[in-house]
C-alpha cells in the first residue's frame, strides 16, 4: 500500500475526482521508488574510495552544503523545491504530445504506450505544477522541470525546461528540452550518451528529499541527489555528459560522495540526523551542473528552513569522501544451486491484476521488471534461486522473455517465446539476486507492445 504522506490540502486539486492529479501525491510503493537493487538504493557504507579522490575541484572550493527544499518564495508564485505529481484514473490515459528539442535523446512516451506525457490539463494556466512555481505558458527562465508519477501504470515521466507555447495562451502545445519515462520495477539504465530530464541521465524524483520520509518513522533508504559548479565525462550510474568546463579536476556526472563516518552528527534534530545518516549509508550522486553542494528536496511548505540551512551549512565538501568512480556492486557469477526444497505452486505475479509489486500493469516492450520473490510464497530470504512457471498472455504480437537475478542483466538464452492471441508457458530455474535482495527479473524482448506475465513458484534451491 502506498506510504507517502499527502501534502497539505491547499495543495492538492479538489474536488477529489476518479481522474484525479494531485501535487505531493502518495507514492506507488514499496518505498522507496525503484527496486532495491537500483543505483539510488543501494548501501555505499563499505564501497571503496576513488584514489586520490581529493584531486577534484570542488574540495577546493571546500562549500557548506545547502538544502535546496520548497517552500514559497517572493514574487508569486514563485516557489523553490522540485514539485511531483502523481496521476491516476483517466487522468494517466489523458497523455498530451510532448515536441522536445533533444528528441534523439528523450522519450515521446513509455515503451510499448501511446506517445505523451499525462500533465494534467490545470498545469498550463495554474500555477505550481512545474519546478519555479509558474504556470505552464508563462514565459519564464528556469529549468522548469516537471515530475508525474503514473501510479496506475507504476511510471515516472520527467522533463526539463517545459513550457506550454504559445505563452500566455491556455490552447497552447507543450514542448520540453528533453524528457524520459522510467517504470518504477525496473532498474534499466538510460542508453549511453543519452540525457534524461537531468544532465547525468539519471530519474530526478528518486533522488529527491521528502518531508514525509523525513520526518516519517522510518530510516531514508536513498542516495540524494546533489549539484556542482563543474563538471566533465560521466560514470556509472550516469548516461550522459554535460560538461561545463575541461580537465581531470572537473568531476564525471554521476560522482557519488559518501559522508565521512566519522562527522558527529549527533547533535542535529531528529530529521536532520536522518537526513545525513542517508548521506552516509547511500551517499549523494551528481545529478547536474549547479551550485555548488546544492542537495536537492521536494517542494513543501511545511520544510523549515530555518532548522535545515544552519544545519547544512556546518557541513562542507571536505566531510565528505569519493566512492571509487563507476561503483556497483559486485554481481556473483552464475553457480548451480544446492539441494530443492518443493513449495505447494504459488502465485508471485500476475500482471493482469490491479497494479502493484505482485500485480500490474503488463510487462512493457523493451523493459524490464524486478520481482521480489524472497519472503513471498514460502521462499526463505537465504534461497539462492527459484523454480518458476512463467506464463504469457495477451501478448500483441511476437515476442520472447528473458529471465536473470535482479542485479544481474540478461543473457542470450530466452525463457520463453510467445506470440499474438497464444497463451504459452515454459518452467524455469532462475539465480536470485546475489545481493540478498531477493530478486529477479524479467525482459520483454518484442517490440510490438505490452504482454501480460504470471509467474508461478513451485519451489527454490539453497
Amino acid at each position: 500500500m502506498p506510504r507517502g504522506l499527502l501534502l497539505a490540502a491547499a495543495l492538492a486539486l479538489a474536488p477529489p475526482a476518479a481522474a484525479q492529479a494531485t501535487r505531493g501525491g502518495s507514492l506507488p510503493g514499496p518505498l522507496p521508488l525503484f527496486p532495491p537493487d537500483s543505483w539510488w538504493n543501494v548501501d555505499v557504507s563499505s564501497a571503496p574510495l576513488e584514489p586520490n579522490g581529493t584531486r577534484f575541484d570542488f574540495f577546493s572550493r571546500n562549500a557548506a552544503l545547502h538544502p535546496d527544499f520548497g517552500g514559497d518564495s517572493s514574487p508569486s508564485p514563485e516557489i523553490y523545491g522540485m514539485v511531483y505529481v502523481t496521476v491516476s484514473g483517466a487522468a494517466a490515459e489523458a497523455l498530451e504530445p510532448v515536441a522536445f528539442d533533444y528528441v534523439d535523446e528523450s522519450d515521446v512516451g513509455a515503451p510499448g504506450r501511446p506517445a505523451g506525457y499525462p500533465i494534467p490539463a490545470a498545469a498550463k494556466t495554474q500555477s505550481k505544477w512545474i519546478e519555479g512555481g509558474y504556470p505552464g505558458n508563462a514565459n519564464v527562465g528556469g529549468d522548469k522541470h516537471m515530475l508525474i508519477v503514473d501510479v496506475d501504470h507504476r511510471l515516472l515521466f520527467e522533463t526539463w525546461n517545459t513550457r506550454c507555447r504559445p505563452a500566455t495562451s491556455p490552447s497552447c502545445s507543450w514542448q520540453a528540452g528533453s524528457g524520459a519515462v522510467f517504470p518504477l520495477d525496473s532498474i534499466q539504465r538510460r542508453p549511453d550518451g543519452w540525457t534524461s530530464a537531468d544532465a547525468a541521465g539519471l530519474a530526478i524524483l528518486p533522488g529527491l528529499v521528502r518531508y514525509d520520509e523525513a520526518f516519517g518513522t522510518d530510516p531514508i533508504r536513498h542516495a540524494l541527489r546533489f549539484t556542482l559548479q563543474t563538471s566533465n565525462g560521466y560514470v556509472f550510474p550516469a548516461s550522459h555528459n554535460a560538461p561545463s568546463g575541461s580537465g581531470s579536476a572537473r568531476p564525471p556526472l554521476g560522482l557519488r560522495l559518501r559522508l565521512k563516518q566519522a562527522v558527529d552528527i549527533s547533535g542535529f534534530a531528529a530529521p536532520v540526523r536522518k537526513i545525513f545518516q542517508a548521506m552516509k549509508t547511500y551517499g549523494l550522486i551528481l545529478a547536474d551542473n549547479g551550485s555548488d553542494m546544492y542537495i536537492q528536496g521536494t517542494y513543501d511548505t511545511r520544510w523549515d528552513n530555518g532548522v535545515l540551512n544552519p544545519a547544512f551549512a556546518s557541513l562542507h565538501a571536505s566531510d565528505f569522501e569519493v566512492i571509487q568512480l563507476g561503483w556497483k556492486p559486485a554481481v556473483a557469477g552464475v553457480s548451480g544451486p544446492g539441494s530443492f526444497q518443493p513449495l505447494t505452486p504459488c502465485r508471485l505475479l500476475d500482471t493482469r491484476d490491479p497494479p502493484g509489486p505482485r500485480g500490474g500493469p503488463a510487462l512493457l516492450a523493451s523493459t524490464e521488471r524486478v520481482v521480489a520473490v524472497a519472503g513471498i510464497c514460502g521462499v526463505p530470504a537465504d534461497a539462492k534461486a527459484v523454480a518458476l512457471n512463467v506464463t504469457s498472455v495477451n501478448a500483441p504480437g511476437p515476442g520472447a522473455l528473458k529471465g536473470f537475478p535482479g542485479d544481474g542483466s540478461p543473457s542470450d538464452a530466452t525463457l520463453l517465446s510467445f506470440r499474438a492471441g497464444r497463451t504459452r508457458a515454459n518452467n524455469a530455474v532462475i539465480m536470485l539476486s546475489s545481493s540478498g535482495s531477493g530478486t529477479i527479473a524479467l525482459r520483454n524482448e518484442s517490440s510490438a507492445g505490452a504482454a501480460d506475465v504470471l509467474i508461478d513458484v513451485a519451489g527454490y534451491f539453497k
